[in-house]
């Protein structure tokens, strides 16, 4: 049947230099195992993520919940999320999306920052602070038009390069938001009855 049996046994067997290239089958651990001229070691062994290639993906992660956030004037986290790391040479991709309900002439800052704890604040790593002070230019959803309001669904990306992170750190991000003056907004649902949702998604790359 064209088949090759490896003689089984547990322990190692006596080899001189000369042996390079004998094989045996470990009953322990279930591996095949060769000599190399200098010591035993697995014939096939298992593939860690520095052997991948830059770009592979190694992990997504989604998360989503359904809330009613009434913005401040002063950023707040409002969600966040942790991530584990497969990776100590690696970056993590984002996409939040969230519903936004503003008043006329009102607007919200977003911002994502990360920790390697919880309870991630402003304080922490920035990963996305595309956002300006005043509507002279714009925050991040800004809204002017007559009386009303405007309720929307967003969407943000972030890249977030990594670095001196270990496999296993464990990489937490915050959501951060705050509206532009008195005027009413909320991120989530419209700020009195309704909810509305958030949703992110990270994804671990291989540099």
């Amino acid at each position: 049947m064209g088949a090759i049996k490896i003689t089984g046994q547990s322990a190692e067997p006596t080899v001189t230099a000369s042996d390079a290239g004998t094989m045996y089958y470990d009953t322990d651990t279930n591996k095949l195992r060769h000599y190399n001229g200098s010591a035993w070691a697995d014939v096939s062994a298992a593939l860690t993520s520095g052997d991948l290639p830059a770009g592979s993906v190694l992990q997504v992660q989604q998360f989503e919940v359904s809330e009613n956030n009434v913005l401040t004037t002063t950023y707040v986290n409002y969600w966040e999320n942790s991530i584990t790391l497969k990776s100590a040479s690696s970056d993590v991709f984002g996409w939040i999306s969230f519903q936004a309900h503003c008043n006329s002439g009102s607007g919200a800052g977003i911002q994502m920052y990360r920790n390697n704890a919880a309870t991630v604040t402003a304080s922490h790593t920035a990963v996305w602070t595309k956002n300006q002070t005043d509507s002279g230019a714009p925050y991040s959803i800004y809204y002017v038009g007559g009386s009303g309001y405007v309720q929307s669904i967003s969407n943000i990306p972030f890249k977030d390069s990594l670095s001196g992170f270990a496999v296993n750190d464990v990489l937490y991000y915050g959501f951060l938001a705050r509206k532009y003056d008195t005027d009413a907004a909320s991120i989530g649902g419209d700020g009195a009855t309704e909810e509305g949702f958030m949703s992110l998604i990270l994804m671990e790359v291989q540099k």
